[in-house]
């Protein structure tokens, strides 16, 4: 039995290639990435020093702001198309998604101190 590697989309899966009784048995695993890529974004950052009064997208406990997961929904199926831990400073970035997708974003606090803090109804933005 040998193990080989396979290219589907972004991701590479194990193929696996059996003999059972003279015939051959194929098996992958096909990544549903690919369905959800494009050019868009979406981002948890501080307001700039030169607009200190713009949105503050930033991962944040107890108004602070502080690391957690984020876990990205497309909002018609429920799959969970993306997931990143924001760095400490609450600072995060996904790319490569779909700019017609809408999804639905948690920010999970794994500290336990908060509840889970919901966005719906969230599109990507467009690359620049």
């Amino acid at each position: 039995m040998s193990i080989v590697a396979i290219q589907f989309g972004f991701r590479a899966s194990p193929v696996k290639w059996a003999t059972l009784g003279g015939g051959a048995c194929f098996g992958a695993l096909v990544s549903s990435a690919q369905a959800y890529a494009g050019k868009g974004f979406l981002a948890g950052e501080g307001p700039s020093a030169s607009e200190p009064d713009a949105v503050d997208g930033r991962f944040r406990i107890l108004n602070q702001p502080a690391q957690g997961r984020i876990l990205v929904f497309d909002r018609g199926t429920t799959n969970c198309i993306a997931s990143v831990l924001s760095k400490p400073d609450g600072t995060w970035r996904l790319d490569r998604l779909d700019p017609a997708l809408v999804l639905t974003v948690v920010g999970y606090d794994d500290s336990g101190q908060q509840n889970a803090a919901v966005q719906d109804w969230v599109r990507p933005a467009v690359k620049e």
